[in-house]
């Protein structure tokens, strides 16, 4: 994966040239640090066959897809990259990982889990790390919160609303998710967060579902985009994610 921020002023390049190679790893977030990428068009050159004549048009983009059975659960890890600022070349390192968890009870609720894990680091130390596990109800799926810490500081999230997404995903579709408030361990609000989704073209075979969080915990604000490949199927595998660490805005990709 590769993470990169455009300077505001010139930058003298370094005299040997910088090279990320990164690894990632699938199994199958959200937290209170936080909360894209540059696609290009494949182009398809298709060979005539002799004899059958006539021009053949390139690859349409996938339209539509099935909606992706929820929550989505993936693992990536091995994520590495660097940033160039005016004043120093950074190195970044990350994990995330979102799997499924015991049942146990919430706000009154007998709910399923997923446990979700994230480290960032810079420049070798690791400078934010998330643990939290949310909570939801199942068929059909209905999020009701999530319990976590960031760097060791809990915090309790109340799902206030919630939006299915639509059965069929179509290509420029999006609206709202989710929606609701942060709390210390004493029960006073301290931050909120707002989730809305977009549906972007990506390939002939799979679409884009872009699920966007933009809020504030302690007073630090939250931006993260959490990206997904969905295949006409509704089979989702994790695309890329873009969160904001130190006033950084950092893409992780495969």
């Amino acid at each position: 994966m590769a993470v990169v921020a455009v300077p505001s002023a010139p930058v003298t390049p370094p005299a040997t040239p910088l090279l990320v190679r990164p690894r990632v790893a699938r199994s199958g977030g959200k937290g209170g640090h936080m909360n894209k990428l540059r696609s290009f068009p494949l182009v398809f050159v298709t060979l005539l066959v002799a004899g059958c004549g006539g021009e053949s048009s390139p690859q349409q983009s996938l339209q539509t897809a099935q909606a992706p059975s929820q929550p989505i659960d993936v693992t990536v890890s091995g994520l590495a990259g660097a940033t160039m600022t005016a004043d120093n070349i950074d190195a970044w390192a990350a994990s995330y990982s979102r799997a499924r968890g015991a049942m146990a009870t919430f706000n009154g609720h007998n709910a399923n889990t997923s446990v979700v894990a994230l480290t960032v680091a810079q420049n070798g130390p690791v400078i934010l790390t998330e643990a939290s596990t949310e909570y939801y109800l199942s068929n059909p799926y209905a999020p009701l919160g999530i319990t976590g810490t960031t760097n060791g500081v809990p915090w309790t999230f109340l799902t206030m609303s919630y939006t299915p997404l639509p059965s069929t995903l179509a290509v420029g579709g999006s609206g709202p998710y989710s929606s609701g408030t942060y709390y210390d361990a004493a029960g006073a609000v301290i931050g909120s967060l707002t989730q809305t989704y977009t549906v972007t073209a990506a390939g002939p075979t799979a679409l884009s579902l872009n699920i966007t969080a933009a809020g504030s915990l302690n007073g630090v604000p939250e931006n993260e985009t959490i990206s997904y490949s969905i295949a006409a199927s509704g089979a989702a595998t994790f695309n890329y994610l873009q969160l904001t660490v130190n006033g950084m805005a950092l893409t992780f990709t495969e």
